[in-house]
């Protein structure tokens, strides 16, 4: 009878230290979720205090935080969110503007032209950056943001072959947006958005990165026994385990307010620079565009940014952050 009692006692002491290092383990887990958060807040706050610097971006971020006065005040349950399938709008909105602050710095000709050309693009990249940022800060996702690769990173995130002559080529990551974790495990996921006004013109480099970033992370079985495979002939290479995704975003406005009202989606080029992307994006929310089925409101960008950290932490056998109370309208 001592004997079982004893064994039972030894059971329980075993299983209460079980609980207690269990414990011990989720304090250590939520301390450095913790941290990793903190850092990612000032990673975050640095590329707005950056962006809101900018004098030419400025008209389109008030007309953001305006949109989501409305949103909210029409009832929106998740203005951040839906916000970011109105970007278009915004950009058009303040085309004007633009146009006034490009004369009024004395530029002419050639020179105004290409100035309103390269804001466009620059100005649709810093907003949906800034929108990003604006739901990121609702959240409790440790992620950083940037418009490049992480600094530490960019070396190891080039793509490194050798054409048909043996000749060596590197091909850097075409990211206008960059989401990362900063974390030291290797695994750590990696989300670059391509932000183009439009496609037809610009996608090219992109596609060119994202069909290379395929062929490196392919899990075809077939590949070492095909010696003529263009992954074996090219030894197209990548030097990290970080898991990358590619998507691609566009304001959808090439030749809107002429022979293309309803957008670029269906154009034959546009397809042949994005069937390679599995997340496809578009900001614009008007009955006009036409938007094949591949392509999503980039509202939706936020569920795939959940997915992939939730995916992440479970693979490490943590569970994630409950998100916060969503921050103010116009933060």
């Amino acid at each position: 009878m001592q004997g079982k009692v004893a064994a039972s006692l030894v059971r329980e002491q075993r299983r209460s230290y079980r609980c207690k290092l269990h414990l011990q383990v989720a304090e250590i887990v939520v301390k450095s979720m913790e941290k990793q958060l903190e850092h990612s807040r000032k990673i975050i706050a640095r590329r707005e205090k950056a962006l809101l610097k900018r004098d030419r971006l400025r008209p389109c971020i008030d007309l953001y935080h305006e949109t989501c006065s409305r949103l909210q005040a029409a009832g929106s349950q998740n203005v951040h969110v839906e916000v970011l399938g109105h970007l278009t709008d915004i950009l058009r909105n303040t085309y004007q503007i633009v146009l006034g602050q490009i004369a009024d710095s004395g530029k002419v000709g050639i020179n105004a032209t290409n100035a309103v050309k390269r804001s466009a693009g620059t100005n649709f990249q810093g907003l949906c950056e800034y929108a990003l940022i604006q739901w990121l800060k609702t959240t409790n996702l440790p992620y950083c943001i940037g418009p490049n690769a992480p600094r530490s990173l960019r070396d190891e995130l080039t793509i490194y072959g050798e054409d048909a002559d043996g000749g060596s080529f590197s091909v850097e990551p075409d990211i206008d947006i960059s989401l990362w974790v900063e974390d030291d495990v290797p695994q750590s996921p990696i989300i670059f958005v391509s932000a183009k006004t439009s496609l037809v013109d610009r996608a090219g480099q992109a596609a060119r990165w994202k069909m290379y970033l395929d062929m490196h992370q392919t899990t075809c079985t077939h590949v070492s026994s095909v010696l003529d495979c263009p992954i074996n002939r090219t030894k197209v290479k990548v030097n990290t385990t970080h898991p990358i995704v590619h998507s691609i975003v566009t304001a959808n406005i090439y030749k809107i307010d002429t022979t293309h009202p309803q957008g670029e989606l269906g154009n034959g080029q546009c397809r042949n620079n994005t069937y390679m992307f599995r997340y496809k994006y578009t900001t614009r929310n008007d009955a006009t565009e036409f938007k094949p089925e591949s392509w999503r409101s980039f509202s939706e960008i936020t569920q795939l940014i959940r997915e992939i950290y939730q995916n992440y932490q479970a693979s490490l056998g943590v569970q994630p952050l409950s998100s916060p109370r969503p921050v103010p309208t116009g933060a």
